[in-house]
């Protein structure tokens, strides 16, 4: 390899043309990231959210408790834990992040707050965008050109600065979380410091304090942002120890205890001692039932409940839609890189670095292929962000590759290819971090990969609200219309018949008004073998003559009422129950907790089968439309439904023209 002197002055290197290439990507870098952060949307999961309830809570309220802010559903989160600290307290909400970071975002916005005077609730968008301006994108600025005077240090060329560089600032899924509030890029951040700071101390003979000082600091501030940093701690301690000693005895270690001294306070004051909430999952503070509705870590859904094999989830890992190659192939260059330096072929300035890097990328990876209750590949998200953190490794584990590369045209080549692979992937998600990658999708369209939640369709199939006919006779169920025109829906049931040797269930049912005025009634038969078959509900559903006797359980009652004095049911009972203006079967989905507060004033829940079916008319008023139902069944209330809500909206211009919503009046 070509050996340059290196530049000794900062004079020196900002007078260099590759230099100021180098300072052109990382200013073409930061207006990118702050441009996305200027146009992404806030909240953009349970994840951020969970961290910005806990900013929220600490400036307005003064608490780490998130129960208040919580309750509103564009907040709500399930990234949350039940915890109390002492048995004679209630129950509260809180975080289950570790809350250092989300008390240093918190004093930010209490600058913002008392400076400009936005409220993150009320100018949710504008506030969060500055502080993640503040928290993201300007010290991701600061360490790109750490890591460019690094690389000018480590006599890197203009084709290599380049090139490691555009990776740093394009080319990583890294750079998409930028724009969401969350510790992985923080932690990535400190550790650009840190190695810089490393590469300092390992290529200069009598290496300065400070620079022990930003080692001590910044490693000990990665752990605190990615609990399992803590190993490259203490390798990063060791590595000072064996250069000098005393200046790490000096400078390292009260500058580490600094960050850790902040995080064990913070988890101190909110969790009332030193294990952070995340030691605490899979206990009572993860799985409990809250007011009648069970935490979200009790039943996981969709890909937090994913069981494959070890060896699928490593290849997802590495080279699948989570993978960290496939997805970043320009960090084949690092394993080249580390290939190199395993047959020493490398650059020794960076080789501690290039080790360390190696051995912790392995550890982590191991350590998550372990834990077989989170093979979640980090949730809903554009990669495998547990080992985001170690993305500057990898940028410093490419140098020896890429420097022999840059000395031909073919090598130029296959790091440009490489390069645009990995940027399309960053950009792809660089406004939706949470949501799964380019490739995820695809493999998903072409039916490769399925990881949601299976949920079994309705057998038989249900075509009615009603789903559920009772066993006895005087067994009333009312539904009030709380959105839209107060109504109240009555049926009442009456004992079950032979009809000419059918099964019949006779009910009355009533349309009234809130001050209890009639305003439509009808006499029912329910033809029960065609009822619990499934099939339509014009095909069990009949209505009697107005002079026709009810049916009653004796035999001369049977012999005198036929089939003769059915006639079909009127139109908008039909409607009425089925929900829709035309015949369609409801899909099953998955289980929802209906809210409601007691007689008693307790608030509790009831789990529902959640089902839902739409069709399109035309409608005498508003031309083509469609209208949905969404209906919550539950068996143990009368006629087996608790709620449902219609939407009819215009096929055209998709404006909502009419929302109704019904809920059982007597719930338990």
């Amino acid at each position: 390899m070509p050996s340059l002197s290196a530049p000794e002055t900062a004079t020196e290197i900002s007078s260099l043309p590759a230099d100021r290439i180098g300072f052109a990507i990382v200013c073409l870098t930061t207006v990118l990231v702050a441009n996305a952060v200027m146009h992404s949307s806030s909240l953009q999961s349970a994840n951020d959210r969970s961290r910005w309830c806990t900013v929220w809570s600490l400036v307005e309220r003064g608490t780490f408790q998130i129960d208040e802010i919580d309750q509103d559903p564009e907040w709500a989160t399930i990234d949350k834990v039940r915890h109390r600290q002492r048995d004679s307290e209630p129950y509260h909400f809180y975080s289950s992040k570790p809350p250092l970071l989300s008390t240093l975002v918190a004093g930010l916005y209490w600058l913002e707050k008392h400076t400009l005077g936005h409220n993150l609730e009320q100018h949710t968008d504008f506030v969060s965008r500055i502080l993640l301006l503040i928290v993201n994108v300007l010290p991701m600025f600061l360490a790109l050109l750490s890591l460019r005077k690094s690389l000018r240090l480590l006599e890197i060329n203009s084709i290599s600065l380049g090139v490691l560089l555009s990776a740093a600032g394009f080319a990583s899924m890294l750079t998409p979380f930028l724009t969401t509030l969350n510790n992985h890029t923080p932690a990535a951040i400190s550790l650009v410091f840190c190695l810089s700071a490393m590469v300092r101390v390992a290529q200069t003979p009598a290496p300065q304090s400070r620079d022990f000082a930003v080692i001590g600091f910044t490693a000990a501030l990665t752990s605190c942002f990615e609990l399992p940093a803590a190993a490259f701690g203490v390798v990063s301690f060791i590595f000072a120890l064996k250069h000098d000693w005393r200046k790490t005895a000096k400078w390292y270690v009260p500058a580490a205890v600094i960050p850790l001294a902040a995080f064990f306070v913070t988890n101190a004051m909110c969790t009332g001692g030193v294990k952070p909430f995340y030691a605490y999952y899979g206990t009572d503070k993860y799985v409990y039932i809250h007011e009648g509705v069970p935490s979200y870590w009790s039943n996981p859904q969709g890909i937090d409940a994913n069981t494959e094999p070890l060896t699928v989830y490593m290849m997802h890992c590495i080279i699948g839609h989570h993978g960290i190659l496939s997805l970043s192939p320009v960090f084949l260059l690092t394993l080249a890189g580390w290939c190199m330096a395993l047959r020493g072929k490398h650059n020794t300035r960076i080789l501690a670095i290039q080790w360390i890097g190696m051995g912790l990328s392995l550890v982590v990876l191991c350590f998550y292929l372990t834990r077989t209750a989170n093979y979640n590949y980090g949730g809903n998200s554009a990669a495998l962000r547990w080992m985001l953190w170690l993305t500057p490794f990898w940028w410093y584990g490419m140098i020896p590759a890429v420097q022999k590369l840059s000395h031909s045209a073919k090598g130029i080549a296959v790091m440009l290819f490489l390069l645009a692979a990995s940027v399309c992937s960053s950009v792809y998600s660089l406004n939706q971090p949470w949501k799964p990658g380019w490739i995820y999708q695809r493999m998903e369209r072409a039916g490769w990969i399925d990881y949601r939640t299976k949920i079994p369709p309705f057998n038989p199939a249900r075509y009615s609200l009603i789903t559920k006919l009772p066993e006895g006779a005087g067994l009333t169920g009312e539904w009030v219309q709380t959105i839209g025109v107060r109504q109240v829906l009555k049926i009442v049931a009456d004992k079950p018949t032979v009809l000419n040797g059918t099964e019949v269930f006779p009910l009355r049912m009533e349309l009234k008004s809130t001050d209890g005025t009639t305003a439509r009634s009808a006499d029912l038969i329910v033809v029960v073998t065609s009822f619990h078959r499934g099939d339509d509900i014009t095909r069990w559903l009949k209505a009697t003559h107005s002079d026709a006797p009810a049916p009653q359980s004796d035999a001369s009652a049977q012999r005198s009422f036929d089939k003769s004095m059915l006639h079909a049911p009127p139109k908008w009972a039909i409607d009425l129950l089925r929900g829709l203006p035309a015949s369609r079967a409801f899909n099953s989905a998955s289980q929802r907790y209906l809210r409601y507060t007691r007689t008693t004033g307790e608030k509790w829940a009831i789990p529902c089968d959640r089902g839902a079916a739409r069709v399109v008319f035309q409608h005498p008023e508003y031309g083509r439309c469609w209208q949905r139902c969404d209906v919550l069944f539950q068996d143990e209330l009368p006629f087996g439904v608790a709620q449902w809500k219609i939407t009819l909206t215009s096929a055209s211009t998709r404006q909502i023209l009419h929302t109704e919503l019904w809920t059982c009046r007597h719930l338990p």
